[in-house]
């Protein structure tokens, strides 16, 4: 369909299409590169979880006039698009972005469950959410954190500590595939995303009807490691916390963003070092491995895929 065409027929709500997740799979930088495309509009706020009705404290942007006003600058032959990679996790997200647009695409990215669960412990550390540095004592006490016993104080959203549930991705997707027809759904590897991202791209131009062009892929911006001082986190607390700060991050963000302002991204720059990755015991990594392993053969069927080298306890680089 050409431009044109697509100008001419009236503009639907928000969104187009949505990169669902998962967490640590690689989100940021393909939003990043989608920017770039002139074909897509995507949302100044990256993640604004608007519709992860229960997540309610991750939810950055919290009434639907806030939200349809992230798209306010989309020109009318571009298609509107958001990220939040917690969607894919949320059974409330995906039925309710379906019931706003029954037309509605769907990326998700995955990657080997063992890798995700390091990464994504240490994004909890960042955030003050997790206070147990070694993720084998964090892992170990889901069960206890279950039942409401040793949440962090500073922790938002306690199921996001339910590691195993967190990175299930074979059994959040396939209730995915049970809501969303499979033409309105992409489903991507992070390992074939880092090793070949143009070709990456081309799926997604494919899958959502637009040209290629060839983008120049952004490199992934949240690298390993934590914040050198307590200030930034706290800030960014308050600005995914406070109702009054996220209304106004909702209102002027998109504006800031147009003028190549962007305080918060300098800030994390600023304060992000590298931390050397944990080291696993040969016995734990196993015992992840053979933790997840139904949920991998799920998604081989989901994806008709072969992930069998995901079900070996080799160390794997994770962001």
């Amino acid at each position: 369909m050409s431009i044109q065409a697509k100008a001419d027929k009236p503009m639907k709500v928000p969104p187009d299409f949505v990169i669902i997740g998962a967490p640590k799979c690689g989100t940021t930088s393909l939003h990043a590169t989608l920017q770039l495309h002139p074909e897509m509009f995507l949302s100044a706020i990256k993640e604004p979880h608007y519709f992860a009705f229960d997540y309610p404290n991750r939810r950055e942007v919290e009434s639907l006039r806030d939200y349809d006003g992230l798209f306010s600058k989309a020109k009318d032959h571009q298609i509107r698009g958001e990220s939040s990679a917690c969607y894919l996790s949320s059974v409330a997200a995906v039925p309710a972005i379906l019931e706003r647009r029954p037309d509605a695409k769907f990326i998700a990215l995955v990657r080997n469950p063992v890798d995700l669960f390091i990464s994504w412990h240490n994004e909890l550390l960042k955030s003050f959410d997790e206070d147990r540095s070694s993720p084998e004592s964090a892992w170990r006490l889901q069960e206890k954190r279950a039942r409401g016993i040793d949440i962090p104080k500073r922790c938002i959203v306690p199921t996001m500590l339910q590691y195993r549930y967190m990175c299930s991705l074979g059994q959040q997707l396939e209730r995915v595939f049970r809501l969303v027809p499979e033409g309105q759904r992409l489903v991507l590897l992070y390992d074939d995303f880092r090793r070949n991202p143009k070709n990456t791209i081309e799926k997604i131009t494919t899958f959502l009807g637009v040209s290629s062009n060839r983008l120049d892929v952004v490199s992934e911006s949240n690298k390993f490691g934590r914040y050198n001082n307590a200030f930034t986190p706290w800030l960014l607390r308050v600005g995914t916390a406070n109702p009054t700060v996220k209304r106004l991050r909702a209102k002027f963000k998109p504006f800031l963003h147009e003028h190549g302002i962007r305080p918060v991204s300098w800030l994390t720059r600023l304060s992000l070092e590298s931390t050397p990755k944990p080291v696993l015991s040969d016995t734990f990594r196993q015992e992840l491995t053979d933790a997840f392993s139904d949920d991998v053969r799920l998604l081989e069927q989901l994806l008709n895929v072969d992930l069998s080298h995901w079900q070996t306890s080799k160390t794997v680089k994770s962001l």
